[in-house]
């Protein structure tokens, strides 16, 4: 684990009026993404569940996979068309393999010997492949496990009483178009009901940097070389300014969320993997530096701790690394992701 550089970072965001991620449509009525949560009851005594307003890993996957994308280009590293796009299709689909002249033969692609050569030679012709990910379908199937982990956005469990759904009522008006719906399918009046939803909402997300650039399911070994390593990681950890920043989700051109970071943390360990604490509680920066602590106590290395507060409640105690803007805070990161990166 010698040469393991991983960043991990928890937020809290308040999130009004959103229908960032829906999940289907019963008629005229589109309902948002719930899932159930376990939650303490203290009247009750024992856990509950409570169904709750959620966005989806994969949403959120989704809109950190494009802002990747469009750094790395911006920065004139590789990125394949499909991912330019917003298509993650990642070469899942095997055509794919032949139309980019990565295989000449379709037969190749049932050669079991090719599983390394076409994890290499993806990783080398797309960041976002690299950094996210990718399942190629072959008759070894070749897998590479994404470099970054995410999973719902959940409502903070302490402030579960500030969450809530709603549906919110809208009519497509025409009055040119009422009364012909003999002459045409459509409609010169239609009504629907899209289903928002509103919380303080915590994600957690963590990020193998040392990862990135390294073939990892036959052996391990460079895709790319140290310098274009440092590059691409240095433009995963800047992609996660815009997801802080809550560019991310469906509906956003008339459902763009009233969103405020409330706050953030942050920590990059060398030499262990370590991921912060959720943001469910206030204390969650507070628990991250005394876990930190006790981490490297026990197994060494070196373990950075950062934040951004602009909510009340949450302390940031002695040895953290306090910023005044979150572009401060990605700013740090990069630096010290550079500095590491360099060193391992």
């Amino acid at each position: 684990m010698e040469g393991v550089v991983w960043l991990s970072l928890s937020w809290r965001a308040r999130v009004n009026v959103e229908a960032l991620n829906m999940a289907e449509s019963v008629g005229y009525y589109v309902k948002h993404r719930r899932a159930p949560i376990a939650v303490y009851d203290k009247s009750e005594g024992h856990f509950v569940i409570r169904y709750v307003p959620t966005i989806s890993g994969e949403s959120v996957g989704h809109g950190y996979q494009v802002w990747l994308a469009n750094e790395a280009r911006r920065e004139g590293l590789n990125v394949c068309k499909l991912c330019r796009r917003g298509e993650l299709v990642k070469h899942g689909a095997r055509v794919t393999l032949t139309d980019e002249g990565i295989v000449d033969d379709p037969k190749e692609i049932a050669n079991p010997e090719k599983a390394h050569y076409l994890e290499k030679e993806l990783i080398k012709r797309c960041v976002v492949e690299d950094v996210g990910g990718f399942l190629v379908p072959t008759r070894v199937p070749v897998k590479r496990t994404s470099r970054f982990y995410v999973g719902y956005m959940l409502p903070a469990l302490e402030d579960l009483q500030a969450t809530t759904l709603e549906p919110q009522f809208h009519v497509r008006h025409a009055p040119s178009l009422v009364g012909r719906e003999r002459e045409m399918p459509e409609s010169g009046q239609a009504m629907y009901y899209v289903e928002t939803g509103t919380a303080i909402y915590t994600e957690s997300f963590a990020l193998d940097l040392s990862g990135i650039g390294f073939t990892s399911m036959v052996e391990v070994e460079e895709a790319v070389e140290k310098n274009e390593r440092i590059k691409r990681a240095i433009c995963a950890v800047k992609a996660l300014y815009p997801l802080l920043s809550g560019m991310f989700g469906a509906k956003r051109t008339r459902f763009d969320p009233d969103y405020e970071l409330l706050s953030a943390v942050a920590t990059l360990s060398v030499g262990y993997p370590f991921n912060v604490t959720s943001g469910h509680r206030r204390a969650y920066v507070a628990e991250t530096m005394r876990r930190a602590d006790k981490a490297k106590e026990l197994f060494g290395g070196e373990f950075k701790v950062l934040t951004y507060i602009a909510e009340e409640g949450v302390d940031s105690p002695e040895g953290v690394v306090m910023k005044e803007s979150l572009e401060e805070l990605i700013s740090e990161l990069v630096n010290e992701a550079e500095r590491v990166l360099k060193e391992v």
